[in-house]
């Protein structure tokens, strides 16, 4: 399943996920009382509505999709809105990631979908790319998901998407380079999008050191 599959998928739906950002994303950012300025970058952006949000909040957003159906719709919402959101489609496999320039970098369900070697590259150019002090948030499905193939197969309409299920702990270790503020993992009901189901997710949200010296 490739980013053509996924162009499908958003085209045949305006909206999939929603317009809402994460409730996650804005309690963290309301808990640590992140303030919004300077640049963010939220990978696997799909339509937009983490970045469309964060714009909202102050910060100068860079989406990044692999589906130019969903970096398109975004573009359009940001011009509708009169928000400072740049999109550009790009496989997060190989994307580039200027180092320390983000305040804020996003990974909504976007690392699961690379495989795991793939997945560990991106989150070290991550914690690169954040600028000192700047601020991490992260979600992925877990092992326990019931999408993943030992649990049964798929269990919402992007299950296929995933290629790869963290392990318990595994999101925390791949970002101990940085300052965790807040980290979960639960099994729980979704009903943002398709039929009601369950996820196994963990989310993450950490901060990287103010000293320029910081990894």
């Amino acid at each position: 399943m490739g980013a053509a599959d996924f162009d499908g998928v958003y085209r045949n739906n305006g909206s999939l996920y929603g317009d809402k950002p994460s409730p996650f994303l804005v309690h963290y950012l309301e808990k640590y009382a992140v303030e919004g300025r300077g640049t963010g970058l939220d990978l696997g952006c799909g339509q937009g509505r983490n970045a469309l949000y964060l714009a909202s909040c102050g910060f100068a957003m860079h989406g990044v999709d692999a589906s130019s159906v969903a970096v398109a719709r975004l573009a359009s919402l940001a011009d509708e809105r009169h928000l400072d959101v740049k999109g550009r489609v790009a496989d997060l496999s190989a994307v580039s990631i200027e180092p320390q320039r983000y305040h804020l970098i996003v990974a909504n369900t976007s690392l699961d979908h690379l495989d795991e070697a793939a997945g560990a590259r991106l989150a070290v150019a991550m914690m690169a790319g954040l600028a000192p002090g700047g601020y991490l948030f992260v979600s992925v499905f877990m092992v326990n998901d019931p999408g993943c193939a030992v649990h049964g197969g798929q269990a919402s309409e992007t299950a296929a998407y995933v290629r790869h299920y963290y392990r318990p702990d595994e999101l925390r270790q791949q970002f101990s380079a940085l300052a965790v503020l807040a980290y979960q993992e639960e099994y729980a009901l979704d009903i943002g999008h398709g039929q009601p189901h369950y996820h196994g997710i963990a989310r993450l949200f950490a901060r990287k050191a103010a000293d320029l010296q910081a990894n």
